[in-house]
């Protein structure tokens, strides 16, 4: 079966890993240049770091993260509301952790790095006949697949081209994201301040801090901020000076920091023909719930566990199935007490 994976995130290279583990093949394409514009930090939960024993990588991934230990919440004005032993109830069901983006990536390409993998390269359009997918890229090349997968993020373009324009649903804030290199913060404990208009979120990774600073668009946004650090700082001062090593580690200038938009969206379908939605392509969590990466591995394995009992002719039951085991779980994780900001 030849399989075409649109998009080398989280659930398209954790898919391809558990292809070719199998003995089965698949080409990624990814539209980024480099895995070097993977920048960012990333918690994995039990329920999506199990999928990496399958991998044997389980020993590599608890040497590269940071294990959650504690977590403190603070108010508004800094002040510390409550602590909990996050670790012990975590630890009963499996291992945790915060770690790069990119250096999850790394570890899972080292499962399928004889694969091929286009960097710069998106799936633009594509053609099911019924029978094969004849697959468009953005270098003007044609392909032909078994199976195309749309594991190209959030404003995945296999979704638009597959059910047409379904826009996802903005919360009007949006956060600002950096790495505190130098502080002397506990290298365990996960910190967040939630005030009015304002939310500052401290994330372990090795050696460093992870630092969300979130807020509504139209106060802190690329805009509203002409990317003027100094004005961030500014608005979240009412969090105190507990905070200010983090904030001198934010640039005047925020040319180079990363700005996430905070979307969500839920897919009604996943699945047409012989082609498939795959993690932020079918279902994007805020990062307020956490489980974003977790869902992308699971919905990989499952994926992985439904191709592999399958061949080219039965390929649409496959992708039923595939479909209803995690929609359901999609329903069950939209459920969970993590909220949207406000």
């Amino acid at each position: 079966m030849k399989i075409i994976i649109a998009g080398a995130g989280i659930g398209g290279m954790a898919l391809a890993a558990l292809l070719r583990q199998r003995g089965a093949a698949a080409t990624l394409c990814e539209r980024a240049e480099s895995f070097d514009q993977s920048g960012y930090m990333i918690g994995l939960y039990p329920l999506g770091a199990r999928v990496l024993h399958g991998l044997g990588l389980m020993d590599d991934f608890k040497a590269a993260r940071a294990p959650f230990v504690t977590y403190t919440v603070c108010n508004g004005h800094g002040e510390e509301v409550h602590s909990y032993d996050i670790g012990a109830m975590l630890d009963q069901f499996g291992a945790s952790g915060c770690l790069m983006r990119g250096t999850l990536l790394d570890l899972m390409r080292t499962r399928c790095a004889d694969l091929p993998l286009h960097f710069g390269t998106r799936v633009e359009d594509f053609v099911d006949d019924g029978e094969k997918v004849t697959v468009t890229l953005s270098d003007g090349a044609t392909d032909t697949c078994d199976l195309l997968i749309g594991a190209d993020g959030i404003h995945s373009t296999v979704r638009r081209r597959l059910f047409g324009d379904q826009p996802d649903h903005e919360t009007g804030w949006g956060c600002w994201v950096w790495i505190a290199r130098h502080t002397d913060r506990p290298a365990t404990l996960t910190k967040e301040y939630w005030g009015a208009g304002r939310f500052l979120g401290l994330y372990p990774i090795k050696g460093a801090v992870g630092v969300v600073a979130a807020g509504r668009t139209q106060d802190i946004g690329p805009d509203a901020t002409r990317r003027d650090g100094r004005k961030v700082k500014q608005h979240f001062a009412p969090l105190g000076p507990s905070v200010a090593d983090l904030f001198a580690e934010l640039p005047d200038d925020l040319g180079e920091v990363f700005w996430w938009n905070l979307s969500d969206f839920r897919a009604a379908r996943w699945v047409k023909g012989r082609v498939a939605l795959l993690g932020d392509a079918a279902c994007a969590f805020l990062p307020t719930a956490g489980v974003g990466a977790s869902m992308a591995l699971e919905s990989a394995a499952v994926m992985d566990d439904e191709l592999g009992r399958t061949d080219a002719a039965f390929l649409p039951g496959a992708l039923a199935r595939y479909e209803t085991r995690r929609s359901t779980g999609r329903r069950a994780s939209s459920r969970s007490p993590a909220s949207s900001p406000r």
